[in-house]
């Protein structure tokens, strides 16, 4: 059902647009009319005219023009019935298609009431925080200011404390009028029991350093509460649960405030946590926001989308170590599928851009923003800093890794570039890693490799692939390799495979053991080409070999001999000048390879049918 015209016009005629843009950007009077540099392109001077008389607005230099539904249209990426419900939200108007829908009324009432609470809670924690002069307030207090954070700051983020004591807050709840269900429906309160709701409810935050949260439009929607003395050992950070006014997974930390730099810089740098962002934010790095200790999700992503654009970038601003690594990696997989240019910085050891930022100026941490990497370049340092790229196991997992997300890299040049640098640092062809990045997007794509079995060129292949599943077999397994030294006849299965003389030599001489320091000193060992080939045969993506799999290849190369034998054979046969008798000498010899052959094929079926 369409909103009706009148309450468009309604919600219209009670919306001041130059109110409405100043809660955005601030205005510069000048005459009659309001200016700013526009928001919907970058530009030096003012071009943005808002007219109070027209309640409207019209951009000079990219000729954008609306009224207030308009503005909230283009500067939120709403639709136009979520711009107006915005808009009647903000103006305290009833939608008349909404009326009849007594549930949504009864939750918009109730999510108001919560948005209420949390507003007034914000501002008791800011006083008791300030004034009270509990131990536990003078803690906090010295706590933040060894932190860094004077009152000037606590005050421009209304940083505040949720007393030990949580009679106090929940006292003054009540003195409020806020009944134990609207407490509870906030999130800061809980009840004592789930089930017998009549012993009352308990405040959820205690001892506590809190941070509001807002949603992107300013409201206070939940809380953050940080511990503050070492000897708590409870969980450092918790927030508020869901509730109507929250959920995780649409809000930042700071988004509220930063979302005008990040639309006017399309940029945005994600760092971990709250004191992180303010730190940034207050020595003029405001770009930026601070996800609420969870991973990135799709509605994350495509919230900071709205303000970056298409075009824009993302600069993943995480912890050194392997946590912080993770961390960036689940990032980079959502914000990569809608487009989004990915860079990440390396911060130093042991520092977050707080404590950076503290010791060194704002210059030290915008230089590591300027200088970060796009995001495979950091993934491919990060990895080379967490792995011995001299033990084997270690270049398996970089292979893998970063075979995953070089295969979702769209430039063919960059692409190139990263499979080059990879190939290098882990001492395997380049051709070779290509093709397991190739393996890596067909697996992602679900896609299949083209059936091409009765062609000669996939036999050989397929026959070196089976060569390849022995070596690896023979380096990282000691019973398997046993077994096939004992059961190939290298004369016969590997013959007519190319670089015959080197895999015999191969054979003869693998070591003893499959410890990767003694895998790395044979490896080591050999000509530069037979080590690369080596290396590139251990990282080849074949998962979970076993004995089976060492039997089932060497059947494959018995049943290739003899396909090549019978067909040697039949050429043989068809000679010109062949006496009959030589015929029927090779015929019968054929007969007796058919036989062979059918042989192998049935143990083969056998040992298929066995597994399964």
């Amino acid at each position: 059902m369409p909103i009706p015209e009148e309450t468009i016009q309604n919600i219209l005629g009670s919306t001041d647009i130059i109110e409405l843009i100043e809660g955005y950007f601030p205005l510069q009077k000048r005459g009659q009319d309001y200016w700013a540099c526009c928001p919907f392109h970058s530009e030096k001077t003012p071009s943005f005219k808002v007219s109070p008389t027209r309640q409207g607005y019209y951009c000079f230099g990219c000729q954008a023009k609306g009224n207030a539904i308009g503005f909230v249209m283009e500067y939120e990426s709403l639709d136009f019935p979520s711009a107006v419900r915005r808009l009647a939200d903000r103006a305290g108007i009833t939608i008349k298609e909404d009326e009849y829908d007594q549930k949504a009324t009864k939750e918009n009432l109730l999510k108001k009431k919560i948005i209420h609470i949390n507003q007034k809670a914000s501002l008791w924690f800011h006083e008791n925080l300030l004034k009270s002069n509990s131990s536990e307030a003078s803690e906090a207090r010295e706590y933040l200011r060894q932190r860094k954070i004077d009152i000037r700051i606590a005050k421009n983020w209304t940083i505040g404390l949720a007393p030990e004591n949580g009679n106090l807050f929940k006292n003054w709840c009540e003195s409020q009028g806020f009944n134990n269900e609207q407490m509870v429906a906030s999130g800061l309160m809980s009840y004592r029991d789930q089930e017998e709701f009549s012993k009352g409810v308990y405040s959820r935050f205690r001892n506590r350093i809190m941070f509001p949260l807002h949603n992107d439009y300013g409201d206070t929607i939940a809380f953050s509460g940080r511990v503050f003395t070492p000897q708590n050992k409870l969980a450092k950070y918790v927030n508020s649960p869901e509730t109507l006014a929250f959920k995780k997974s649409n809000v930042f930390f700071g988004l509220n405030k930063s979302k005008r730099s990040i639309a006017k810089q399309e940029s945005v740098i994600i760092c971990e946590g709250q004191l992180d962002l303010i730190r940034c934010f207050e020595n003029g790095i405001e770009n930026v926001v601070a996800p609420l200790g969870t991973a990135l999700n799709e509605k994350h992503v495509n919230l900071l989308k709205r303000f970056t654009g298409q075009q824009g970038e993302v600069v993943l601003c995480f912890d050194s170590d392997s946590a912080g690594y993770k961390a960036s990696l689940r990032a980079y997989e959502e914000i990569s599928k809608v487009g989004i240019h990915v860079r990440a910085l390396q911060l130093p050891v042991n520092y977050d851009p707080d404590l950076l930022i503290t010791e060194f100026g704002p210059g030290k941490f915008i230089e590591l923003v300027t200088s970060a990497k796009a995001f495979h370049e950091y993934q491919i340092e990060s990895l080379s800093d967490q792995l011995n790229l001299n033990n084997a196991r270690d270049r398996i997992q970089f292979a893998n890794d970063l075979s995953i997300t070089i295969s979702q890299v769209n430039d063919p040049i960059a692409r190139d570039g990263y499979i080059n640098d990879v190939a290098i640092r882990i001492g395997i062809s380049a051709d070779e890693f290509r093709k397991r990045v190739v393996n890596s997007f067909n697996k992602k794509s679900h896609q299949s490799l083209p059936n091409t079995n009765e062609s000669k060129k996939d036999d050989v292949i397929k026959a070196e692939q089976d060569v390849e599943i022995l070596i690896k077999l023979s380096l990282t397994d000691a019973a398997t390799k046993e077994w096939i030294r004992n059961s190939i006849n290298i004369n016969e299965e590997l013959k007519h495979l190319k670089d015959f003389d080197i895999l015999s030599e191969l054979f003869e001489s693998l070591p003893s053991t499959e410890e990767p320091e003694d895998i790395n000193a044979f490896i080591s060992s050999k000509d530069s080409h037979i080590a690369t080939f080596l290396n590139d045969v251990i990282l080849r993506d074949f998962a979970h070999l076993s004995l089976v799999d060492a039997k089932k290849a060497l059947i494959r190369l018995k049943i290739k001999s003899l396909q090549d034998k019978i067909d040697l054979n039949k050429t043989f046969s068809r000679r010109e000048g062949i006496s009959n008798e030589e015929i029927l000498t090779i015929t019968s010899k054929v007969e007796t390879q058919r036989k062979e052959l059918l042989d192998f094929k049935k143990a083969l079926t056998n040992i298929d049918e066995s597994r399964d």
